[in-house]
């Protein structure tokens, strides 16, 4: 025990002289180390808690999900790191988009997204967006919109590449209703 404390307090005036205090090792009292390691617990019970919470953070950026649950669980965690992220390049953003990644191969694996036709889509963009046809104008004449929303017309590859700028989708969305 002695030997023991003899080591703390060597590493304590170490880390004190280190650190720009002009504490010396043979001046460190009993009481001052005995209020040392009497904080060495809390300090570390901290950083236990800290490095679990750290390790779920990455197994979540890391592991695959496994069912529904899991994924309502990354979804919270997303939301959560994003609000905490004030820039794209903050670290919470970028933790949360490493999550996002793993959301992303478990939707692609095991949701189904049923075929939706060009129109459709359309359709379900316009809505969502709270778009009105005649704001598609650089795109698509507003007859052409129309003809497309009715099934009447197929979108060329241009209103396909013009319109998935526009929304900010892909462009499959519009292809093959897979997004």
């Amino acid at each position: 025990m002695v030997q023991k404390r003899y080591q703390v307090a060597t590493w304590a005036a170490r880390y004190f002289n280190s650190t720009g205090d002009n504490m010396k090792r043979d001046k460190i009292e009993a009481n001052g180390l005995d209020a040392f390691i009497a904080n060495i617990s809390p300090m570390l019970d901290g950083l236990n808690t800290q490095m679990a919470t750290m390790a779920q953070l990455l197994a979540a950026c890391h592991d695959p999900i496994k069912d529904d649950a899991e994924l309502e669980a990354r979804m919270t965690l997303i939301d959560e790191l994003y609000s905490h992220a004030d820039s794209e390049g903050h670290a919470a953003a970028r933790f949360a988009e490493m999550v996002a990644d793993r959301v992303y191969e478990y939707e692609s694996e095991s949701v189904l997204v049923p075929f939706a036709s060009q129109a459709e889509a359309l359709a379900f963009l316009l809505s969502d967006r709270g778009v009105k046809q005649k704001d598609l104008s650089a795109i698509a004449t507003q007859s052409a919109v129309s003809e497309i929303l009715n099934n009447k017309r197929k979108m060329t590859v241009a209103q396909i590449k013009g319109f998935a700028e526009f929304f900010s989708v892909p462009v499959e969305f519009f292809m093959h209703g897979v997004v």
